[in-house]
């Protein structure tokens, strides 16, 4: 069937009848209405165009959340937690130097960091870590004393005799001087059976003097030991105890020693941080 200006098949069946007389009518008046309709279609679709703009909303652009100052990672700062230990440190010894009562007695017969397997609580969990620890056999006498000369510090350590029950050894504190036996200094006594005294040597000063307490754990076990020096004035805690404070410190700065004193120690943990 021939197509009548490409109309769809219904109109195109109505415009084809064999009506001679009513068929120009007939193809204008279809005409004319599919052309009113699509001129409906378009107008419609126009005015449905802005409707859709207006009620839909723009997702607006994701941005990256932006830190407030007080979320953003600050500097560690004294008191904020334990520093690292400095037994940690591949270059500890180059930061010490050692002294002993027998010349010619080298700094490796006396000291040595060794590893310990050591279990500890980890998220409820029981975990195995390895220390480093820091091993004193005490023979011959001396010390281990720091290069660097130290004041308003604040500083600690573990320590324990594992094969003598009443060990000796301590810490010297403001250290000046030639070195002897012993040096000019306040020491903190850990010698067994009581330690925690803390008294000048030489001709160092300090007052009061604090007596030696007993401790409840043995001496294979470690004990902790937080040393707070400022100016003249020395505090002592001893697992997690108050020992009390020493006043009137004669010098106020020098160097740390740790020392050798007839039996084997062992140190770990050991840390300091400057006070402001």
């Amino acid at each position: 069937m021939k197509s009548h200006f490409g109309l769809p098949q219904p109109v195109q069946r109505i415009a084809s009848l064999r009506q001679p007389a009513g068929r120009l009518r007939a193809e204008v008046f279809f005409v004319t209405l599919l052309g009113v309709l699509l001129t409906g279609l378009m107008v419609a679709a126009q005015e449905e165009q802005p409707a859709k703009a207006a009620t839909t909303k723009e997702e607006p652009a994701k941005k990256e959340p932006v830190k407030e100052e007080s979320d953003k990672e600050q500097p560690a700062k004294p008191g904020d937690g334990q520093p690292p230990s400095l037994l940690d440190s591949p270059k500890f010894f180059e930061a010490w130097e050692h002294y002993s009562a027998e010349e010619g007695t080298k700094l490796e017969d006396v000291w040595r960091i060794v590893q310990e397997k050591v279990t500890v609580e980890r998220n409820g969990q029981t975990v195995e870590k390895i220390d480093n620890v820091l091993l004193c056999t005490g023979k011959p006498f001396g010390y281990l004393r720091s290069k660097e000369i130290y004041e308003d510090c604040q500083f600690g350590l573990e320590w324990r005799f594992p094969k003598d029950e009443n060990g000796n050894s301590g810490i010297l504190v403001y250290g000046v001087g030639k070195d002897e036996i012993w040096p000019k200094s306040i020491q903190i006594q850990f010698h067994r059976p009581k330690v925690g005294s803390v008294f000048p040597m030489k001709d160092a000063t300090c007052d009061p003097q604090l007596p030696g307490k007993m401790l409840e754990k043995p001496a294979s076990e470690w004990n902790t030991c937080v040393v707070t020096c400022r100016g003249d004035t020395i505090s002592l805690e001893i697992n997690g105890q108050d020992f009390g404070v020493v006043k009137g410190c004669m010098p106020t700065k020098g160097f740390i020693a740790l020392q050798s004193e007839g039996a084997e120690v062992r140190f770990r943990n050991f840390w300091k941080r400057p006070l402001k």
